[in-house]
């Protein structure tokens, strides 16, 4: 991390190389994965929509603990990665991975990169508070426990959990297609507007 408390870009250059090499196995189902985030196809909200209410459907009907749920996601890890760096691999043809899916892939690589490093650093001015406004630091560490203590009695913590993933996964859509979602929104506000107003001359 930089001195001045600036993001430090060498730092993000080389987590950058470090995710392409160590998730290079990985990078079609990345790219594949960036396609149905970003919303590249109209019906890819859809399948997020789909497979995150079918998990937590699941696990509504069966009444998982929290530690099934976590050996039951590690055991679905384990499965995936050895499909993945396995049977997968050998499947793809060579051809299959292009100059524009290597840029995505770079893409994404320095996005999270970027992620990492900008969290690290607010994370560390947020915790220098203690030294340097000690009040402030533990009045908002309070305020922010308290607000989640409330929240988690007072809704049911397993819907609370549903929104929260549903809505960090369908954000990059919507910030991709924000503007395509407002024209479309106007257009249609336009139509029931204008059509109001015709049955009213009539």
């Amino acid at each position: 991390m930089a001195g001045d408390g600036s993001v430090d870009f060498q730092e993000k250059e080389r987590i950058s190389k470090e995710l392409r090499v160590s998730m290079n196995e990985w990078r079609e189902i990345i790219v594949l994965l960036n396609a149905i985030m970003s919303w590249q196809k109209n019906w890819f909200p859809a399948i997020t929509v789909i497979c995150v209410t079918s998990v937590y459907l699941y696990v509504w009907l069966v009444n998982c603990s929290i530690l099934n749920m976590i050996w039951m996601t590690g055991l679905c890890a384990a499965l995936l990665d050895c499909i993945v760096c396995g049977p997968f691999q050998r499947i793809l043809p060579p051809s299959s991975w292009d100059q524009d899916k290597e840029r995505t892939f770079t893409d994404i690589s320095e996005w999270v990169a970027d992620c990492w490093v900008t969290t690290k650093l607010y994370t560390s001015r947020f915790f220098n508070l203690r030294q340097t406004h000690t009040k402030l630091f533990h009045s908002v560490l309070s305020v922010s426990f308290f607000s989640l203590l409330y929240i988690g009695t007072t809704f049911n913590n397993l819907f609370i959990s549903y929104i929260t993933i549903l809505a960090i996964l369908l954000f990059p859509g919507f910030k991709t297609k924000s503007e395509y979602i407002e024209g479309s929104l106007q257009r249609y506000a336009h139509h029931m507007l204008s059509g109001d107003d015709d049955e009213a001359s009539s």
